[in-house]
């Protein structure tokens, strides 16, 4: 395989892995890039690569969960394949278009003895459905640019469902789709380096952008341009769909709890439903404030923030 070694892993900590990874695009970002990540936005992405993201990444304990599983799941792929895997500890870079980054889980072969690559998954038993008869498409693009980094020609993935069920997906090296993402993966990444912002989405991350870059405080009313009514449009629109789904919910979720009187769990086909009796404590800042104005006034705390509302 024609590929460039960026950086070698072994001995990095989680930290300098992460500053690594901001200095070009590796394949979890692209579905971001695309616009199919559930995880994250091009925003927030963009935010993260031109170090302004406020979102601290910490490994969640499915992350945690899918590293210690991930050596497991390699000797078991190359029991179960009969195929020989080498772990990759090295962040390899595209020779051609330096920004393009892969973080690959082994090196193997594939039926002919060409190399191959290996990307390994582990998924919730909630997830099984979107493993049923192909990987998520946020994986798939997430593997055709590993396979355009290294030059590979076919991958393959191995998940593990649920903790007990094993499958392996053999993907194919698809030219177009690679052509496609390193389009957008170097227009991309020319913002990134031009600190030009992707176009506002509905993300956290945007929303945050927007609160931290416009503060308010001038009264004068605007008239918004004609390209606003839209959007306009659509939050009014959008606002009306959440209240009769909200209300909706409610409906339903006050006819399971009559099902289950006084129940704190039950069972209905796959779902697990939980309607138990919780305790917590609050402070009764009212009283407090009656009470003990003294107290009240040197903790009391002001906060400023913009609250949005279309009428």
């Amino acid at each position: 395989m024609n590929v460039n070694v960026f950086v070698e892993t072994e001995g990095l900590s989680r930290e300098e892995w992460l500053s690594y990874r901001k200095r070009g695009i590796g394949g979890s970002d692209v579905a971001a890039i695309l616009g199919i990540s559930k995880w994250k936005s091009a925003v927030g992405l963009w935010l993260d690569k031109t170090n302004q993201s406020n979102e601290a990444v910490e490994e969640n304990e499915a992350m945690q969960w899918g590293n210690i599983m991930e050596p497991v799941i390699r000797n078991h792929f190359a029991e179960v394949m009969g195929k020989s895997v080498v772990e990759v500890k090295a962040m390899l870079q595209h020779p051609e278009y330096p920004f393009m980054l892969a973080d690959v889980d082994g090196l193997t072969v594939d039926d002919e003895g060409n190399p191959a690559i290996l990307e390994i998954k582990t998924a919730s038993e909630y997830k099984r459905n979107e493993w049923e008869d192909d990987i998520p498409a946020y994986y798939q693009t997430q593997v055709q640019h590993y396979l355009c980094v290294t030059g590979a020609a076919k991958a393959y993935v191995a998940v593990l469902i649920g903790g007990n069920s094993f499958k392996v997906f053999e993907v194919d090296a698809d030219s177009e789709v690679q052509r496609m993402l390193i389009a957008v993966e170097k227009e991309f990444w020319n913002k990134v380096q031009n600190m030009v912002r992707p176009e506002i989405d509905g993300s956290d991350a945007a929303t945050g952008l927007l609160d931290r870059a416009y503060r308010g405080g001038i009264s004068e009313q605007i008239v918004l341009p004609e390209e606003a009514i839209e959007y306009v449009d659509l939050y009014i629109e959008a606002s009306a769909e959440e209240d009769n789904a909200k209300a909706k919910k409610q409906d339903a979720a006050n006819h399971i709890k009559e099902f289950m009187r006084d129940y704190d769990r039950a069972k209905c086909l796959n779902h697990a439903i939980s309607w138990k009796p919780v305790s917590s404590e609050r402070l009764d800042s009212k009283a407090l404030k009656e009470n003990e104005p003294e107290i009240y006034q040197k903790y009391v705390k002001t906060s400023t923030s913009r609250r949005f509302t279309v009428k």
